[in-house]
């Protein structure tokens, strides 16, 4: 994908003021993983197991993949494993599409 440069203009002039190049923010993961070691990453088996994860603060998670957006890379991901056991959050920032992350801490 090519980024292209974009200007804003005054809109009494319509004389370029700033120009900036678009970023894509990067992609971010989230993955659950239960005791067992099973890890879950779609959100229909999340729905299944959902209470096992009430200690999460989504709005941490939500604050933590926004700022993970701005550090990935294109060609790149970032994931946020959350892990049942020991009730730990783990960030891996800037990993392989086909990155699978533990599934024990």
């Amino acid at each position: 994908m090519v980024a292209s440069k974009c200007l804003i203009y005054n809109s009494y002039t319509m004389q370029p003021v700033q120009s900036y190049d678009p970023v894509d923010p990067g992609k971010v993961n989230t993955i659950h993983i239960l005791k067992s070691g099973e890890i879950i990453s779609t959100l229909e088996d999340y729905l299944k197991v959902e209470e096992r994860f009430a200690w999460v603060n989504r709005s941490f998670i939500i604050s933590k993949m926004l700022e993970l957006r701005r550090l990935t890379d294109n060609q790149k991901k970032s994931v946020i494993a959350i892990y049942e056991e020991g009730q730990k959050i783990r960030e891996y920032v800037n990993v392989d599409e086909t990155f699978k992350p533990l599934s024990f801490w």
